[in-house]
Parts: structure tokens; sequence; C-alpha cells
């Protein structure tokens, strides 16, 4: 998660939240198991992020599932090497280091940048050490270095005295966990793959392009209405139009889905809505009265479930023939199945399992208050061309 929002107020009523077009809709948590089967992406081994950079996580989650379409192999894609220079730009930018939080948030649209500009890395190409491991030291030790030399008399303290050169000497020292691990940045930079010269095939079309043209070509759509005040029950619930809107991109996702696309999606996450089988709902968020620890948050979308389907009824997780799929999109979208970089087996997170989650749409087209705006915990999803 990037960042924990401390001002959130109180959830909304369940009858207020799980509104459908034109009527109230109670009772609209999804069940949590399925007989029958959808579709699935083929992703690569869950992670577990250490700082708050899920955003970077799940663009690896991405760019590994692309790899593995084109190569049939598995990838491990260096989220520390990209950390290493959202970090470099950040300090270089001149801005005071909080005492409390080290920024380390961002978007699609700043890995998209990060990748073009310095392509990317295996792990065992970065950090020999590491790349067995479901969770990254060095990015830990990076933040917490950071966050000591931005202190007063330390070396990132004073802004004035900030070179690239001063930058990159206290981040090698961050990454390597002062000399825990072997860490050569130059020569890992060497060992890049550019984002002009890696071919990458498109799973349904078989299409070959760069990682750089597929870059450009992944649109990131918002769902917009997130931060919009509508016209019913002093603002709290979405119009006709917003509703409409929300059918069109769940739409889009379960056609991507279908033909095994590794969809990302931007949420607002409440670990209150987390029912004990680790599905987000708004049934669970409601009885606990509160959005309690929570923020923003990036992941890979895996599969779906449906409800409603005509003649049919019910459609779970898995995949199907073609004329199965095309069934599918006719019912309700009841959740999708992401990818997470919170990792797994987890005896904090139980509901974890396997480091995948379950979301419920009601959910993520829901609203909460926030300081008397209310906003939908969908904030945006990347599809790719043609969906």
């Amino acid at each position: 998660m990037s960042k924990v929002f401390q001002s959130m107020k109180q959830v909304l009523p369940l009858s207020a939240l799980c509104l459908g077009l034109g009527a109230i809709t109670l009772g609209c948590q999804p069940a949590e198991t399925s007989q029958e089967k959808v579709t699935s992406v083929d992703h690569s081994p869950v992670k577990r992020q250490s700082i708050g950079n899920c955003w970077l996580y799940a663009h690896a989650t991405w760019l590994e599932s692309m790899l593995k379409s084109t190569t049939g192999e598995t990838t491990n894609v260096s989220e520390t090497y990209w950390t290493y220079w959202d970090l470099y730009h950040k300090l270089l930018a001149n801005q005071p280091i909080p005492e409390e939080e080290l920024n380390t948030g961002g978007t699609w649209s700043r890995s998209r940048s990060i990748i073009s500009t310095y392509g990317w890395v295996k792990e065992e190409d970065f950090i020999p050490e590491e790349s067995g491991m479901t969770m990254s030291k060095a990015q830990k030790c990076a933040q917490e270095h950071i966050m000591e030399q931005g202190k007063e008399g330390g070396t990132l303290f004073d802004v004035s005295t900030r070179t690239p050169e001063l930058i990159r000497a206290e981040l090698d020292k961050g990454f390597s966990c002062n000399g825990l691990y072997t860490f050569d940045m130059n020569a890992a930079y060497e060992k890049r793959h550019l984002a002009a010269d890696t071919r990458l095939v498109d799973v349904k079309t078989k299409e070959e392009q760069s990682l750089s043209t597929w870059l450009g070509r992944w649109r990131e759509i918002s769902t917009s209405a997130g931060n919009a005040y509508g016209p019913y029950e002093g603002k709290k619930l979405p119009t006709e139009s917003e509703m409409s809107r929300y059918k069109a991109i769940e739409q889009r996702i379960k056609r991507a889905l279908n033909d095994h696309q590794p969809v990302v999606l931007s949420w607002f996450v409440s670990f209150n809505a987390a029912s004990p089988k680790g599905l987000f709902n708004l049934s669970t968020l409601a009885s606990k009265g509160e959005i309690g620890d929570s923020g923003g948050h990036m992941v890979v979308l895996h599969d779906y479930a449906v409800t409603d389907v005509p003649g049919r009824g019910r459609i779970g997780e898995g995949d199907l023939s073609e004329e199965d799929k095309a069934l599918a999109l006719d019912g309700d979208l009841d959740y999708l199945v992401v990818k997470n970089s919170w990792g797994a087996d987890r005896a904090d997170r139980p509901w974890l399992g396997d480091g995948y989650s379950r979301i419920s749409w009601d959910y993520l087209t829901g609203r909460y208050e926030n300081e008397d705006r209310f906003s939908t915990f969908i904030r945006g999803v990347v599809l790719p061309p043609g969906y």
C-alpha cells in the first residue's frame, strides 16, 4: 500500500452502498465459492513488498506475465532496480525528506516512465542475494538509510548540497544494506534490457511489438466518478450515468480477462472490508462501522466470477470454452480475483492464503466518506489495446 489515510470517517450504511440501477439491493455480498470456471491469467510467483511501492510490483507482475506469454518461461523482474531510480529522481527534486514517512508512492504513468528511461533487469542481475527471496530487504534498508540521512546533520538533509553523485552514493549504501549485499548499480545498468529492444507477444492476437510500443498502447482509464459528487442522498450514491460507465468498464475488464490479458487495477483498500476468506466486500466493511487501516493499492487481475447469467445462473473461476466465456459477458460481475504484492501464508493476514485476493465489484463501485466527499473505491484500470 502506498499511503495510509488517517482522515476516513465512517462507512456508509449498507443500504446506501449496495445500489443497483434503479433500485436498492440488499444482501449484496457475493458468494465466496464457485462451481464453474471462466478464465485466468498466467502469472509469476507472488512477492511481498517491504515498502509502499505496490505500483512497481504491479508493473513487474504485468511485465512478467507478458514475458511469460512470449517466452513460456518465468522471469523475476527486479522491482528493486526500479525503486532505486524512483528514489533517485525524488531525491534529485530537492524536496525535504519527511520525518515520519518516505514518499515511496507512484502511479502507472510514473513506472512507465522509469521503464522507458532505465529499462528492466532480472533480480539476479541486480542484487543476486535477493533473487530467490519473496520480500526485498534491500528496499527496506534503503528507505531507512534515506530517512536517517534526511535528518538534520545527515548527508541528504540540506537540499542545496544534493548532487546526482551524492544521491547515487547514498542510494548505493542504502541498497547494499551497509555492505550486506554485493551491490553494483553500474554493472546492473550495463545488463539492463531496454524497452525498445524487449520483444513481447500479445497473448490473444500473437502480435509482436517492443515493450516501448506496448507501454504506449496499453491505456489507463480513470473511473472519473471516484471523487465526483452525485445528486442523490447527500451525494453518497452514484448517478445513473456513473453506473452505466461502471457497467461499460466491467465489460471491458471481462473481455480482456477472457483473453488472459493481465489487466491492472488501482483501488482504495480498507482492510476492514476483508472477510475471513479474503473477499473484500461491503457487508464485512459495514459490519465494522469504519474504514480502519486503509490506503491506495495497485494490483494485476487474474480472474473473475459472474452471477445472473441468462439460462445459466452463476459462472465462477478458472478457464472455460469460448462459448461459455461469451455467456459470462451477459452476467453481472460478482468479484475480481487479483494477484497482490502482500505475500502469501502470512500469520497476520491468514485470508491471503496463496497471495491472491478477491474484490467484490459492489465494493469497488461503492463509496466511502473522506472529509465530506464520497469517493469510489475503484481508482483506475489499465487495459490492453482493443479493449
